[in-house]
């Protein structure tokens, strides 16, 4: 049995997101993966959920996406978290090395951690 039924993975590339969803079904991580291409994508996928049913329990989130990035997205998510009954926990997913990146997603109280690319079974197994 999977440790989390739906988790949304918020990324643009198409190689990390095979990466990503099959770590996280050979792990038993996931039993749902649902990918969104960008921000705006996700932050419309999440709003169309009728009463927060079935809403993922993880989000993973790259900072650098075309549309909406992530810092985009987070702040879009706190503009309408007042639709949700309870937000889900954000990971941001990201290759960068960028201290200020770092700093930056402190400022975002729905950020629980950040995760260096590539996703891995370890950095999956810290995540309660």
């Amino acid at each position: 049995m999977a440790k989390f039924t739906d988790v949304l993975l918020v990324e643009d590339d198409p190689i990390t997101i095979m990466v990503c969803e099959r770590i996280m079904k050979m792990t038993f991580f996931a039993e749902k993966v649902t990918s969104c291409l960008n921000g705006k994508i996700a932050i419309d996928y999440l709003l169309s959920k009728p009463e927060n049913e079935n809403l993922p329990k993880i989000i993973f989130l790259d900072i650098n996406m075309p549309v909406m990035n992530g810092w985009d997205f987070l702040v879009e998510l706190d503009k309408v978290k007042s639709h949700f009954k309870q937000l889900p926990d954000i990971y941001l997913l990201s290759s960068t090395v960028d201290p200020e990146d770092f700093t930056k997603a402190k400022d975002f109280r729905l950020v629980k951690d950040f995760i260096s690319k590539p996703l891995s079974k370890e950095a999956l197994d810290k995540i309660l």
